[in-house]
């Protein structure tokens, strides 16, 4: 449901006709004109991840519940006070408010040291969200890593993770092989992906002008949504048989 519309937007028709099906969902749920509008999204499906409840939209029907679309000026000791100078009275408040998924200060969360004592943050501050097929960075030797920037394709998390786990044991296979204590992604062979990876993703819905208006938490600092543009398929297949000379073995 989210991989159809995010990545493949402008090349399966499918993913556009999601948004029609979602709206006349919405017209059968909510019964309020106002409310269906305010509920409305302003952008295309895929900008943001959906959420699907069953019962959650009928609940704008119900004479207890209103849905508040005006900004929030301050929270009071007894309620929240919103910019057209209502006050609504609350007993418990619930901050739901989204997630920095693409945060560098967030990934990872443990501190980590490569070549010449620069940090994982660090690199990828300077250098933007980039990882060989998801799983290596340059200049970080012998660490691997699941789901890393373009590593991500959308669907099964537990596929991608036997793919990206099979990128990385098929590498330490080597590893022994050759005898080697260090293993090291290359730099031109990050750089190689990370542009194939930039040239693709033209064709997600995040590079369509609705996105832009979605606040969507998939977009990073620099502008980048370090999701993987390609099927799980290929990602599966590519992590059988990538260039093992894209790494660098070293006793």
């Amino acid at each position: 449901t989210f991989t159809l519309p995010a990545q493949y937007y402008t090349i399966n028709p499918m993913a556009k006709n999601m948004d029609k099906v979602g709206k006349s969902y919405l017209r059968k749920q909510v019964d309020d004109p106002e409310v269906r509008e305010k509920l409305t999204p302003q952008y295309a499906v895929g900008c943001k991840r959906p959420g699907f409840h069953n019962t959650y939209l009928s609940t704008y029907n119900r004479d207890n519940v209103e849905l508040v679309t005006e900004p929030i000026d301050k929270i009071t000791g007894s309620g929240v006070a919103t910019v057209d100078g209502e006050t609504r009275d609350i007993d418990v408040l619930i901050l739901a408010t989204g997630f920095k998924v693409m945060d560098t200060d967030d990934m990872p969360t443990y501190p980590l040291t490569g070549s010449g004592g620069r940090t994982w943050h660090q690199h990828w501050d300077e250098n933007r969200l980039q990882a060989y097929e998801g799983v290596a960075v340059p200049g970080f030797p012998n660490f691997f890593t699941v789901f890393g920037p373009y590593g991500y394709v959308g669907s099964s998390y537990f596929a991608l993770i036997e793919a990206q786990t099979h990128h990385i044991v098929r590498c330490l296979k080597q590893a022994s092989h050759r005898h080697a204590r260090r293993v090291e992604v290359k730099q031109e062979a990050n750089d190689r992906y990370f542009g194939e990876m930039l040239s693709k993703r033209h064709r997600q819905i995040f590079w369509q002008d609705s996105c832009r208006l979605a606040n969507s938490y998939y977009f990073d600092k620099n502008g980048d949504v370090p999701l993987r543009p390609t099927t799980t398929a290929e990602a599966y297949w590519r992590s059988r048989r990538y260039p093992l000379d894209d790494y660098e073995f070293t006793a």
